[in-house]
């Protein structure tokens, strides 16, 4: 039994329309589903809220206010222009940008996510350095960086030496802090 050429071609038709339509209906509720997905859940492209340009004026803004304070004695617990300890100075300057950050030292892994190669550092980066003993590499001191350029890093800080005391810019390649470097986070 042989069919016609209009039998065939119309069967042919209705078979194809007939596959479509059922991987139409398939394909529906994954797309519904993926549109009921919450927000938070969904992959987000990363953006930059502030241009290149902005971005720098605003670092550029935060080094020169927080230069404003150097000479502000050094006080152990200190977050006010009164005084300040390292930890409380940095988290004086960042909040005025809205830059989170926490109170301590100790708490700065939590910002490691964050952290970067010494040789990319930026200025306001934080520059997190051990305590006074570089045997223990523990975060004990930071500082937000001011200059970079070819062999020189600078940064501001809050320090407690005898030689530097209060808040002070420093050469990091003319101190003795590389031998306490621990890291670089970008804020």
């Amino acid at each position: 039994m042989t069919l016609p050429k209009s039998t065939l071609a119309l069967f042919s038709c209705s078979l194809f329309f007939l596959v479509a339509c059922e991987s139409t209906v398939n394909a529906s509720p994954q797309t519904e589903q993926t549109k009921s997905v919450p927000a938070a859940q969904k992959p987000v492209k990363e953006v930059p809220l502030i241009a290149p340009k902005k971005q720098l004026k605003k670092e550029q803004e935060m080094i020169k206010f927080a230069r404003k304070h150097i000479g502000t004695k050094y006080v152990w617990g200190g977050n006010t222009p009164k005084g300040f300890d390292c930890s409380g100075f940095i988290k004086y300057v960042y909040n005025k940008y809205d830059i989170s950050i926490p109170r301590t030292t100790a708490a700065y892994p939590s910002l490691y996510y964050k952290k970067i190669a010494l040789k990319d550092a930026k200025v306001g980066d934080l520059i997190v350095f051990t305590g006074t003993n570089p045997k223990i590499r523990k975060p004990g001191h930071a500082g937000i960086i001011t200059e970079v350029g070819k062999r020189s890093l600078k940064f501001v800080h809050s320090s407690s030496s005898k030689k530097h005391f209060g808040v002070t810019e420093t050469d990091y390649y003319k101190s003795g802090y590389p031998k306490r470097y621990l890291t670089v986070v970008r804020m």
